[in-house]
């Protein structure tokens, strides 16, 4: 009898600490995100996707957009679609965005430079999303004086972040409008 309990408690408490560290590795969003981030798949006819819950981590020198810094955490296994079958599959298959595996992804700029227009700014944002980070040309304007009112549009090569599948096109534009405090 000893001995079963020799072999179970050092199991049990392994386990909880395995499961506690998951637990605690969660990323908590807001129950109403800053805006809206949407996407385009297109697939001979163009798919809305819409990124339900994600937050601003760090917002920094928004009154001097060439020295911004704004690091978002957008909560992948939020992503819906008007096409139910096809929001399962992003979220299970490998070849999309397997958010079971890679439950969140995030956005980093840091410092921008003058756009084409007066008031837009360009920068190279890091996109990391399913374990690749790579450096994505991001245009946005910001107006106001507190709230801030941020637009950003972006282009995605979805084969840059290990999206296989066929189907889509392989660039998808990317929407993001957000009130910024």
């Amino acid at each position: 009898m000893r001995f079963r309990y020799f072999i179970f408690l050092p199991a049990l408490l392994f386990a909880l600490l395995v499961f506690g560290a998951m637990a605690s590795s969660r990323v908590e969003f807001p129950a109403t995100a800053p805006g809206t981030i949407t996407f385009v798949g297109d697939a001979g006819s163009p798919n809305v996707f819409t990124v339900e819950q994600w937050k601003f981590d760090r917002l920094e020198r928004l009154d001097q957009p060439l020295q911004i810094g704004v690091t978002a955490t957008l909560d992948m296994a939020s992503i819906t679609c008007r096409w139910k079958d096809l929001e399962q599959s992003l979220h299970k298959k490998k070849d999309y965005f397997h958010s079971r595996k890679f439950a969140t992804a995030s956005i980093t700029i840091d410092g921008a430079a003058p756009g084409d227009t007066p008031g837009s700014y360009r920068a190279n944002a890091r996109v990391k999303m399913k374990g690749v980070t790579r450096e994505i040309p991001i245009d946005f304007t910001l107006s106001g004086s507190g709230p801030y009112r941020l637009h950003a549009t972006a282009t995605i090569d979805r084969r840059q972040f290990r999206f296989t599948g066929d189907g889509p096109k392989d660039e998808v534009p990317v929407t993001v409008d957000a009130v910024v405090e």
